[in-house]
């Protein structure tokens, strides 16, 4: 009996041995688990740290400026319009000599500008860093004292920039030998209104014909002179209630080319009460001067009263003409003007009368 048993523990024995190199074997055939590799790294962030102006000079650039930490992160730009305006423009962020990043926006204008600061990094997306396009810093322009004038012209004119009027006047001086002394003269003028220190330009074309007595004799023959010309005009805004209009003039008249030159100072506006001083000389037709008082106190009515000297249509005589005026303009609308005029004066005799009438269009 013990001997059987002691078999049996043998032959037990002996197969396990002969399994275990077996086993090892197959251990060392079976592949090692493999490892995932490491999720990529996130693209690399510049960190801007920027103080935002509130208010700005009109007319001036802006510089902004920000510390950027990891610059070469990232694109990063300054992302900007007008306010009010809906499209974007970029600057970009420079590196500054003294240290630090800056961008340059051009120059500003009142009511300002909104802006924010983006970058976009390595993969393309878009970072924020200050601001956003839903919700843009603004930085505030006051006004310059033109940049108010101009808005309170638009206001004044309706924002309507572009101006054509046509104007027919004259004067009969009658003469005190029943000769015949008169002149008629006729324009049509386009303005265009830049409401700036140039306020208004324009140009026009302009006709005058009149007989006037060759001397102061008894028997003076009045002979006939006119002109046809064209022009072009600037009006200058040199203070808040001070203008000055300048024109130069080319024409032919019965005695052939000729030039000629005018000016106007304005004290006050031109569109309310004020006073005018000017002059003008034609090359053939001789000089004329004038000082204007005008005043609108019964709106929509605007008055004025003249004095006028002149030599038209080319007066000989030794003595000159000069009558007072009297005009209305009546404004229908922004749009639509009515213009008269009556005169009353004397050259070389008895005083007469003369008159005129225009109308004008914006647009």
């Amino acid at each position: 009996m013990s001997t059987h048993s002691h078999s049996w523990k043998v032959l037990v024995l002996a197969v396990a041995v002969a399994l275990v190199p077996s086993a090892r074997i197959a251990h060392a055939d079976t592949p090692p688990p493999i490892t995932p590799p490491p999720p990529p790294s996130p693209p690399a962030h510049s960190v801007v740290a920027h103080v935002a102006p509130h208010v700005a000079a009109a007319g001036q650039p802006l510089e902004l400026v920000a510390m950027i930490d990891t610059p070469l992160a990232e694109a990063v730009a300054v992302r900007y319009r007008a306010i009010g305006a809906t499209a974007w423009q970029d600057a970009p962020f420079e590196r500054s000599s003294a240290g630090g990043f800056f961008a340059t926006l051009p120059p500003l204008r009142a009511p300002g500008i909104e802006y924010y600061i983006h970058g976009v990094d390595a993969a393309g997306a878009e970072v924020v860093h200050f601001a956003s396009a839903e919700a843009p810093h603004q930085v505030r322009v006051d006004p310059t004292l033109v940049d108010q004038l101009e808005a309170q012209s638009r206001a004044r004119t309706a924002d309507l920039d572009d101006e054509v009027s046509a104007d027919v006047y004259g004067h009969n001086f009658g003469n005190r030998y029943g000769h015949t002394d008169r002149f008629l003269r006729g324009e049509v003028v386009y303005n265009h209104r830049l409401r700036r220190e140039i306020d208004e330009v324009g140009f026009g074309f302009g006709s005058i014909g009149g007989k006037t007595p060759d001397s102061g004799d008894p028997t003076a023959v009045s002979v006939g002179h006119g002109e046809r010309y064209g022009f072009g005009q600037v009006r200058f805004r040199i203070g808040t209630s001070v203008f000055l209009d300048s024109r130069v003039s080319l024409g032919v008249s019965d005695q052939g080319f000729t030039e000629g030159v005018r000016g106007q100072l304005t004290l006050g506006k031109p569109w309310r009460s004020c006073v005018q001083l000017g002059g003008e000389y034609l090359g053939d037709l001789g000089p004329t001067a004038w000082m204007r008082l005008q005043w609108d106190t019964t709106p929509p009515l605007l008055m004025g009263a003249s004095i006028v000297r002149t030599d038209l249509p080319n007066a000989t005589l030794a003595r000159v003409g000069l009558y007072i005026a009297y005009d209305v303009q009546y404004r229908l609308t922004a749009r639509y003007a009515l213009r008269a005029q009556v005169s009353y004066g004397p050259r070389d005799g008895s005083a007469h009368w003369g008159g005129g009438a225009g109308a004008s269009v914006a647009f």
